[in-house]
């Protein structure tokens, strides 16, 4: 089996960590990364995760909870976590969800004392807001956040209603007109719901009613909430998870008498199936559906050892995997667009005090290396690409194929500067050559940032795609059009084509290569004229070179100099 590398290089950022992201092919198994708790940050809880559409893992979670809590975001640029700050100083947090939109943005929904928030990062900064201004979320319970396909968020949570004090209800809440609207769904559940937006941009929620415990299943039907019983009898109190897939068919995971427990409905019915009934103590589960409509399940328990479990239904039976043997607190199951696990997880260490994440993510070896790859721009407004790679034993290279696109910056500080442009296949034939191997692309346009990514070629026919690597600016392809009169005797005009506004140096050398002017000369951007007065250089009749240097740029042309008097 073939394994994806996702490389980001960016002149910018130095690396310390190295994640490989499992490729299409399903394996059995699992790499485990424990997250830095100096870049993370201290004791992170409530750990929520999602993929985007490189296959780059996003997360959010509270750090330092119980004193002055932090919800913060976290994503993998390729060569280290790049953590930020999503909100503070609004006391507890606890129960954070993440969604990545369309375009890769995230948005994070939190809660704290008595209110449920949203987080909404516009590419620079995050903002959030209340979304729940009147009812009072209740303390310590979880909320659930959906994007329709306008990449609106839709949330549930378990709130107070205001008419009924200490009365527990599903809420769910979107935003109209700039305002967020909270419609009760149903009184008397309890803490632990879950939402999905269907394909007609519905909600649709799971939850657990407080006092009858029963999973119940509510689906917006376009005018009133559809209300049915999914398990009449839910003797555990614990996380839900509610998926739709592509033929917007519901999936709930959940857990009962201490057994975990998977639910579909068919178009007539609740099909419910046990899928591990070896194992006691369970407390929660996350649910995804794959691209051909097949359930994923994370799920953990403590008892008779802590273990975080993979349970997924291969079409015939259901697989069960154990992916980590701690303590685990809580986790989140994401698939990415090739139908890849990703989990993260909060542990305690030995049973002890102190929590860290640890990110899963299921794949195997690398068939092939990626030790280097640059895309370097040239004087001649080309890029230059040079790779390196390393094969394992038996490997064979066929050749390399490489592609590209446009994107908004030269630099992934974050994955938002991405344009979501498609890609462009650059050779027209396979590329092959020597490790390391080197490649020219003159089909570039001037002055834009580029983004490569670089597939090899096996000798099977089979394909790995290695890494990305952006480059600078291309140099603008300006030029020397015109230099006259030539013969000069006095002025030496210079017609330029595509030029950068900014300084312009000319040089000037005699037949020996002796530098006799430099001189720096304002021009403005597009087609401009450099006049060049020679008579004031006291020069004697000759040849010489005459040299134009902008910021990676240089042009030269060559001149007769005849001085009037001599």
């Amino acid at each position: 089996m073939r394994y994806l590398l996702t490389i980001f290089y960016s002149a910018s950022i130095a690396g310390i960590l190295l994640l490989i992201s499992p490729c299409i092919c399903k394996a059995d198994e699992w790499h485990i990364e424990t997250l830095d708790p100096e870049v993370i940050g201290d004791s992170p809880s409530y750990p929520c995760i999602d993929v985007d559409n490189e296959g780059i893992p996003h997360i959010s979670y509270v750090s330092f909870p119980w004193e002055n809590d932090e919800v913060r975001y976290a994503f993998w640029n390729g060569t280290d976590w790049v953590v930020s700050t999503v909100a503070n100083n609004l006391g507890p947090l606890f129960g954070t969800n993440i969604k990545l939109d369309s375009q890769d943005r995230p948005k994070i929904s939190f809660n704290s004392d008595f209110f449920t928030y949203l987080a909404d990062f516009d590419g620079d900064n995050w903002t959030f807001e209340m979304v729940n201004p009147i009812l009072y979320t209740a303390q310590y319970s979880w909320n659930s956040l959906s994007l329709d396909s306008q990449d609106q968020a839709h949330l549930s949570l378990a709130a107070f209603d205001e008419t009924q004090p200490f009365q527990l209800c599903v809420v769910y809440a979107y935003n109209q007109g700039g305002e967020w609207i909270n419609e009760i769904v149903e009184n008397n559940v309890g803490t632990l719901n879950s939402i999905c937006i269907d394909s007609n941009d519905n909600p649709n929620i799971a939850y657990i009613t407080d006092i009858t415990h029963q999973l119940k299943y509510a689906h917006w039907s376009g005018s009133v909430w559809q209300i049915s019983t999914v398990d009449p009898s839910i003797t555990y109190y614990s996380l839900i998870s509610l998926c739709m897939d592509l033929q917007d068919k519901p999936h709930i995971s959940y857990f009962k008498n201490d057994n975990l427990y998977y639910t579909y409905w068919d178009g007539s019915e609740w099909v419910i199936q046990m899928v591990d009934d070896a194992i006691e103590a369970l407390y929660g589960s996350s649910l995804a559906i794959d691209s051909q409509g097949m359930p994923h399940i994370s799920y953990h328990y403590d008892y008779p050892v802590g273990n975080l479990k993979y349970a997924y239904f291969d079409g015939n039976t259901w697989q069960l995997q154990v992916v980590d043997t701690v303590w685990v607190v809580s986790d989140w199951l994401a698939l990415d667009r090739w139908d890849r696990p990703y989990i993260v997880y909060k542990y305690y260490p030995d049973y002890g005090y102190g929590s860290y994440l640890k990110l899963a993510w299921q794949g195997g070896g690398l068939a092939i290396s990626l030790l280097s790859f640059t895309a370097t721009p040239q004087e001649d407004s080309s890029v230059l690409l040079n790779w390196q790679v390393e094969t394992s034993e038996g490997e064979q290279i066929a050749g390399f194929n490489l592609y590209r696109r446009e994107i908004v910056t030269e630099s992934y500080s974050s994955p938002l500067q991405k344009q979501d442009a498609d890609w462009t296949k650059v050779n027209s034939s396979l590329i092959t050559g020597q490790n390391p191997y080197a490649y020219t692309d003159s089909t570039v346009e001037p002055d834009k940032f580029y983004e490569y990514r670089l597939e090899a070629v096996l000798a099977d026919e089979s394909t790995e795609i290695l890494g990305t690597a952006c480059c600078a600016p291309t140099p603008p392809a300006f030029a020397i059009t015109k230099v006259y009169p030539n013969p000069v005797t006095d002025n030496l005009n210079i017609s330029i084509t595509d030029s950068v506004s900014g300084q312009m140096k000319i040089k000037l050398y005699d037949l020996s290569g002796r530098l006799v002017m430099e001189q720096n000369y304002p021009i403005e951007s597009g087609n401009c004229e450099i006049t060049v007065n020679l008579e004031s250089l006291n020069l004697n009749a000759g040849l010489y070179t005459v040299k134009l240097e902008a910021p990676q740029l240089s042009k030269t042309s060559r001149i007769v100099y005849i001085p009037e008097n001599k």
